[in-house]
């Protein structure tokens, strides 16, 4: 929910690693333009593209010939001593798929180091032999690691120039020991792994660190386990200066102070990197968002865009708590990694294992954590087109974590391929059940008898499906003391309270209770609030922007002094010919700019919503979301007449036709909150009316059918639900493979799409 106010070592045989004869490819410009307009790039952005210099530089580089990939991944569980890390390795088996299967990489130019292979020696040899002898100028490089870090405090007559007492590094296997109760670490400082990456010979390097260094002394955040080794430490050994000398020896002039390629960090220097918690996995917060959204994203992703997806998943979980963040080299690379993805459409998961001709083990990759939390048995999957497969539909069967069983829906149907590890998978029904309920934690800190009060006041609620004490499941909300979330270097609380809080420990407005409330009381307070987190959890899990297959696009734009954009949202998955939207020229505004971070917007900024169908059915449409006061809103049209919703009364767009919400023309304003904070918005399209959404909405006594009006809604959960059978009601338009079912919203992509704005009020 948003609305949160605001040299090497012997002995290593790199014969394991035969360099293999690549295909090269040439692209001259037509091919690179063509896939531009593939991926939907419009022919205003090739215009832009002749007269960016960057850009041009870039399409240069893709001139030439198609050069080695090499990546060294390296995630650390196991530390022992009960401070052992749960999501590391997933990441990098996360990042070992996404390159082999979206960027192309060989399997064999991919070393991965987990656990006991990640020492010290492992790590420093690994970088050397597999990545600085085997790389050529013009390669592509890349190096991840997930794992503790923390910061190392350098004694002045270690590094006399030294002017910082205290320098990052991250922490290798086996490199936490305990001498009288006071930890002590083995680390390799970062700037020994900065240089390590200056001194390879190609520019295109990318260095992904899923760890941070900041901590507030605690090993969760929240409820999320934090990557931020809970101590400095005092050792540091003097050969890791001396290992840092003989780098900078060897380093050619040009490299002796600048960043090799673009660096990728999960936080900021003062916050914290944590672990999410999945259904029977865990995995780096930061490392999730960022695969996942470059295994389902088209077209290829430049950086500043990449970093910004993470920051929208990570953002509700987190409130702003922890911002990926990215250092640029002077030649920024226009798409992350340097690369363009080998398949020219996104995916949601890709064949894994083949059991027999009609069944096959899947890996979900391509969907948003909240998705895949409740992503139900009998969704289908289809090959991506283009690829040699079968056109027969894959259903999902059962489920373990990442890993999912699918069989042929027709087993009697003859496949034209046979299926095949590697294939890539898209959605087509999503598959969501009907008792989505909310998932509570309980904090820590509370007393026993506060637990047992909690649990049974709880049980009383009907949209809490669980309330946990304890464990790894993935939650929705924390109820706890103000007290157990404040920041150490704030001022204590007088008196304790109870509140609500995000999974990453970020307090909820309008939550906080007085003093002396009773636990129960307090429960029974936040019953409404529960009522919109459930909401809002249930609006996300109908985002499909990548997946969706109906063309539409959004764009958020502010209205004074004159129209500017702000931010815009558009499918591209699609499978009709699409159209070309009518321009009225009194109304264009300049292209929508790439911004370094997510969208700032002023309180009081009037705002309105620019809907384009650029499909060939009509869409009925819908705005919904909550602002930075914790309000829940939704845009309502007009109605014709006063009498029951009629689906011809219900207004639509045009195919090829825009519209602006609210219409400037009748003086309704959306304006931003007052208070600082996040907000989202959601945009949502169907090919059907939106009838019991409607009806839901009537019932709010602020109603009026007959003119625009912008609702505080009283009863979210009601008009979530609703909105959910709407579209439900309108996938049955075209869903030809599943019947209804009592127990499941079955969703087409093809039927509707939801898009999601979020920006910061300031």
């Amino acid at each position: 929910m948003l609305g949160v106010p605001h040299e090497s070592e012997k002995g290593y045989n790199s014969g394991i690693f035969p360099r293999e004869q690549t295909e090269t490819m040439k692209w001259d410009r037509r091919t690179f333009l063509q896939t531009l307009l593939t991926w939907g790039v419009a022919q205003e952005s090739l215009r832009w593209l002749n007269s960016n210099q960057q850009l041009q530089k870039y399409y240069q580089t893709l001139a030439e010939p198609t050069h080695r990939k090499l990546a060294l991944l390296v995630g650390i569980n196991d530390y022992g001593q009960g401070l052992n890390l749960k999501g590391c390795i997933t990441d990098v088996e996360r990042q070992k798929d996404l390159l082999i299967h979206r960027f192309g990489f060989n399997p064999q130019d991919i070393l991965t180091l987990t656990d006991q292979e990640a020492t010290r020696q492992g790590i420093e040899t690994a970088f050397v032999e597999h990545l600085i002898k085997q790389a050529k100028a013009g390669d592509v490089v890349i190096f991840h690691f997930s794992g503790y870090g923390n910061y190392v405090n350098i004694p002045p007559d270690l590094v006399p120039t030294l002017t910082q007492g205290q320098l990052p590094g991250i922490i290798v296997q086996a490199g936490v020991k305990f001498k009288q109760e006071t930890p002590r670490t083995d680390n390799i400082l970062e700037e020994t792994l900065r240089l390590l990456g200056r001194s390879l010979p190609t520019e295109k390097v990318t260095m992904v660190f899923d760890t941070s260094y900041h901590s507030s002394g605690q090993t969760l955040q929240g409820n999320l386990r934090s990557r931020s080794f809970p101590h400095p430490t005092d050792t540091i050994q003097e050969e890791e200066f001396l290992f840092q000398a003989q780098l900078k020896q060897k380093l050619p002039k040009n490299k002796a102070s600048t960043q090799a390629g673009i660096i990728l960090a999960a936080a900021g220097s003062q916050q914290v990197a944590t672990e999410m918690k999945g259904n029977g996995f865990s995995a780096g917060l930061f490392t999730y968002a960022l695969t996942q959204h470059l295994w389902s994203t088209v077209p290829a992703t430049r950086i500043n865009i990449t970093l910004n997806k993470t920051r929208e998943q990570i953002l509700p979980i987190m409130g702003g708590q922890q911002e990926p963040q990215q250092e640029n080299s002077p030649t920024q690379p226009l798409f992350t990694y340097y690369l363009l993805p080998t398949a020219p459409q996104g995916a949601e998961a890709f064949i894994s294992k083949v059991e027999d001709k009609t069944t096959a083990i899947i890996t979900l990759t391509g969907f948003p954590a909240n998705i895949l939390r409740h992503y139900g048995i009998n969704s289908i999957f289809y090959p991506v087109s283009g690829q040699p497969s079968s056109s027969v539909p894959l259903q999902l069967r059962s489920r373990n974590g990442l890993k999912a069983k699918v069989r042929q829906l027709s087993p009697e149907q003859t496949p034209n391929q046979p299926l095949k590890v590697g294939q890539l998978l898209q959605e087509s029904l999503r598959c969501l059940p009907h008792n989505i309920g909310l998932t509570v934690a309980l904090d820590t800190h509370l007393q026993r008898i506060e637990r047992v009060d909690a649990t049974s006041a709880f049980s009383a609620i009907d949209i809490v499906s669980d309330v946990l004490t304890e464990g790894e499941q993935p939650i929705d909300c924390i109820l706890g003391l103000r007290s157990s979330f404040a920041d150490p270097s704030s001022q204590p609380q007088e008196t304790e309270t109870y509140a609500l809080f995000l999974p990453g420990g970020v307090q909820l407005p309008n939550t906080v209770g007085k003093s002396g409330e009773a636990i129960k009381s307090a429960i029974e307070r936040l019953r409404l609030t529960l009522e919109k987190l459930l909401a809002m959890k249930l609006w996300g899990l109908t985002l499909n922007e990548t997946s969706s297959q109906l063309p539409w696009r959004v764009t958020l734009e502010g209205l004074e002094p004159q129209p500017y954009p702000i931010e815009q949202r558009q499918t591209t998955r699609t499978n009709t010919k699409t159209a070309q939207p009518e321009t009225n020229h009194d109304n264009n505004v300049t292209p929508v700019p790439n911004l370094p971070n997510l969208p700032q917007v002023a309180r009081g900024t009037r705002l309105r919503y620019q809907l384009e169908n650029l499909g060939e059915k009509p869409l009925y449409y819908l705005i919904l979301g909550i602002n930075s006061s914790g309000k829940v809103i939704a845009y309502v049209p007009p109605y014709e007449k006063e009498r029951e919703l009629k689906t011809d009364e219900q207004p639509f767009i045009k195919p090829g036709m825009k519209e602006f919400i609210p219409p400037t023309s009748i003086g309704l304003t959306w304006t931003t909150s007052s208070t600082e904070g996040w907000e989202q918005i959601l945009a949502i399209a169907a090919v059907a009316p939106f009838e019991k959404t409607l009806e839901t909405l009537k019932t709010i006594s602020e109603f009026k059918p007959d003119q625009d009006q912008i609702l505080t809604l009283d009863n979210p959960l009601a008009v979530a639900q609703a909105l959910l059978k709407d579209l439900a009601t309108a996938s049955t338009q075209t869903n030809t493979v599943l019947e209804p079912n009592p127990d499941s919203y079955i969703l087409d992509v093809q039927a509707w799409s939801t898009l999601s704005f979020i920006y910061q009020v300031i």
